[in-house]
């Protein structure tokens, strides 16, 4: 008897300390729009990341998952020279987000260069809309505007997680197209 208890509290013990990780989505259903455009999802861990490329500058996205559930953290890779507007639907909440055109310095989230809205509504970066915006040069440095070889980055926002949709939209334009 001693013995099955000491195995049960073991037991419980590893599994109580093993980090715990959402399950990889069993299914994800990806219909892209515009000639060429291509999305392709990478797991990593709690994050996933969806590299975008668009050859045209202009494209969208439908991101349906069949079953699993969403990573803590979901990443959009833009592989363009700049981004004049990104528009991300889901659930209930439209957003936006529009770096300025003539911007020559990085861009991060807490910057005034990125006007973001929501809902139709200007936002700041205390929304739980609120869209993390950075770019990066091929080897992770920080990027600038025009993007020879690297990405702008999106976070899907907070609220995101709260409704917790079955799928979403995202639409972009480059300004360098």
């Amino acid at each position: 008897m001693f013995r099955s208890v000491i195995l049960l509290v073991t037991m419980l013990h590893v599994i109580g300390c093993t980090p715990q990780t959402p399950p990889p989505p069993s299914l994800m259903v990806i219909t892209t729009e515009g000639d060429q455009t291509k999305v392709v999802m990478q797991l990593a861990g709690d994050t996933a990341v969806f590299d975008i490329t668009s050859p045209s500058g202009i494209g969208g996205a439908n991101i349906q998952l069949s079953s699993g559930e969403w990573r803590p953290t979901v990443i959009l890779r833009f592989h363009l020279s700049g981004l004049e507007e990104m528009a991300l639907t889901y659930g209930e909440a439209a957003t936006s987000a529009a770096p300025n055109a003539s911007v020559t310095l990085n861009i991060s989230s807490t910057d005034s260069q990125v006007y973001q809205s929501a809902n139709g509504e200007p936002i700041t970066s205390d929304s739980p809309y609120w869209l993390k915006v950075s770019l990066q040069n091929e080897d992770g440095s920080a990027g600038q505007i025009p993007l020879a070889n690297g990405a702008i980055e999106v976070t899907l926002p907070r609220d995101f997680h709260t409704q917790d949709p079955d799928s979403f939209h995202i639409s972009w334009i480059d300004f360098y197209r």
